[in-house]
C-alpha cells in the first residue's frame, strides 16, 4: 500500500483521527433533524497541537435514523525529535446504527491520504489510493460487532460487568480488532462553566490504549475528552465547545 500503509511505530498523534466518534439517534427520542458541532482542542506535553472539529447531522428518513457526519483535523507539531504535521477532513454516514461509508482525505507529513469505504453486501470494502494506483481491503461484516466511529461504550451496558470485550472494525487501520472497555465511573465534564454528564472508559486493543470522557445524549454520542498515554508519548483531545441545532 505504499506510503500510507499502517506502520505501527507512526507518529502517535494518528491515534486520534478517528477517536471523534458518533452514533444514530433513537426514533423514539430523537428530533426529525439535528446538528451537533464540537470543537476540540489537541495538547500534547503541556502544548497546544492542534485543532479538531466535528459535525453530526440526524435525519429520519422512512422511519430510518440516518447521520452523517464530518471531522477536520489540523495538528502541527514540533518537538526537539520529530516534527509532525497533518490535515486531514474526515466524512461518514450511519444507518440505524451502523456505518455505511466512510472517508478519509488530507495529508500527512506532505503525503496524501485518500481512503474510501463502503459497506456493500456484507462486507465493508475499503479502497486506497496512492500514487495513482489502488488498493483494496475488504472487512466481512459478520467479522466485527461494532466499528470504531459507533463508539459502542457509550450505551454498553456495564451492569456487574467490570469489563467487556467486542470486536471493533478500526476504519484507520482497516483491521478488526478485539477491544477491551471498562468502565471507570459516571461523572461529568465541564466546558465553559456548564457541566455535561458523562462516563468514564478506558479501552485498549492491540493497537490502542486510552482514556474517554463520553456519553450518549439519545440524539447523539459526543465525546468530550480523550487521553492518550504511553511510554514515551501522550496527547489530549478536549472539547472546548459543544453546540447543537434543531
Amino acid at each position: 500500500m505504499g506510503n500510507i500503509r499502517y506502520n505501527p511505530d507512526r507518529y502517535f498523534f494518528t491515534l486520534f483521527i478517528v477517536a471523534l466518534c458518533l452514533a444514530p439517534a433513537f426514533l423514539h427520542s430523537a428530533a426529525s433533524s439535528a446538528k451537533t458541532v464540537t470543537r476540540y482542542k489537541v495538547t500534547s506535553m503541556g502544548l497546544s497541537i492542534g485543532d479538531v472539529t466535528t459535525t453530526q447531522r440526524i435525519n429520519q428518513e422512512s422511519g430510518a435514523a440516518r447521520v452523517s457526519f464530518e471531522t477536520r483535523t489540523a495538528v502541527k507539531a514540533s518537538f526537539l525529535w520529530m516534527g509532525y504535521k497533518l490535515s486531514t477532513v474526515e466524512k461518514g454516514e450511519l444507518l440505524n446504527g451502523a456505518l455505511t461509508s466512510y472517508s478519509r482525505k488530507g495529508e500527512e507529513n506532505g503525503v496524501s491520504v485518500d481512503v474510501e469505504g463502503q459497506l456493500v453486501n456484507d462486507e465493508f470494502r475499503f479502497e486506497l489510493h496512492d500514487h495513482g494506483a489502488k488498493h483494496v481491503v475488504v472487512i466481512p461484516r459478520s467479522s466485527y460487532d461494532y466499528t470504531t466511529m459507533e463508539c459502542p461504550e457509550a450505551r454498553i451496558d456495564f451492569s456487574g460487568k467490570p469489563q467487556i470485550t467486542v470486536r471493533i472494525l478500526d476504519v484507520e487501520k482497516m483491521v478488526v480488532v478485539k477491544r477491551d472497555y471498562r468502565l471507570v465511573s459516571n461523572s461529568h465534564y465541564a466546558i465553559a462553566g456548564k457541566d455535561y454528564p458523562c462516563r468514564i472508559v478506558d479501552f485498549s486493543d492491540q493497537n490502542k490504549k486510552a482514556r474517554r470522557w463520553i456519553a450518549w445524549d439519545g440524539s447523539a454520542v459526543i465525546m468530550y475528552r480523550q487521553d492518550s498515554r504511553g511510554e514515551k508519548n501522550s496527547y489530549s483531545v478536549q472539547a472546548t465547545s459543544v453546540n447543537r441545532e434543531i
